[in-house]
């Protein structure tokens, strides 16, 4: 193998450690390196792009009760999307209620789960961020089951914009994510690095909001 590209995760760091030491060609996708490692980073931008899309919910809908499903806690894409979400409700003067917030870990079912759990508790709530489009699948299935609508009753927003999002019903407001870019850019990075040439430390790459029908809009 003349380099690797490492997902979020799928090292562990004193893995990440010894291929540094040695010089090995490395690229991250998703991940920052330990502290004191200096692996070349590709990823998308999390934070504003969350912020964005639950501002959307309570400037554009007037949601002030909004859960907020997240991802692998090791994940960092997921803490930063949490990140933007705090950040919105304090910008727009909702305290963090952590009654609102469960784990998805970007998994249908575990998101379909945590949904009927908030709901069986006695959870209130008037939207629902998820943290990837594959539990905002989940979190419709659970809202069909108990006969609430999306979006009458609650909004739903997911992140990525994966391909099916835009033909479940209602369509997926959510957040396009470059996935298919970020390997690309990846590759990139990593045959420059093979060649002995310099590269970017850390390239961000940009995601938008997409909105459909799910979050009220028409």
């Amino acid at each position: 193998t003349d380099g690797l590209l490492v997902f979020t995760n799928s090292l562990e760091e004193s893995e990440l450690e010894r291929l540094y030491a040695i010089g090995f060609p490395v690229v991250m996708l998703h991940q920052s390196p330990p502290a004191g490692i200096d692996f070349s980073v590709v990823t998308i931008e999390n934070q504003n792009a969350a912020e964005a899309l639950v501002s959307h919910l309570i400037e554009k809908h007037g949601r002030r009760r909004i859960a907020f499903l997240r991802g692998p806690e090791e994940h960092e894409d997921s803490r930063l999307r949490e990140a933007g979400y705090r950040r919105a409700l304090e910008t727009h003067g909702l305290i963090f209620n952590a009654d609102l917030v469960s784990r998805g870990e970007f998994i249908e079912n575990n998101a379909y789960l945590a949904t009927r759990q908030m709901i069986t508790e006695g959870v209130t709530f008037d939207a629902v961020f998820s943290g990837d489009d594959d539990s905002a699948s989940g979190v419709m299935r659970a809202m069909r089951e108990v006969g609430r609508r999306i979006p009458e009753d609650v909004s739903l927003a997911g992140f990525d914009d994966l391909p099916y999002a835009q033909h479940i019903a209602p369509p997926l407001t959510t957040v396009h994510s470059p996935v298919e870019q970020v390997g690309l850019e990846g590759a990139r990075l990593l045959i420059r690095l093979i060649c002995g040439e310099a590269v970017e430390p850390k390239v961000i790459l940009p995601t938008h909001l997409v909105i459909r029908q799910s979050c009220g809009c028409p």
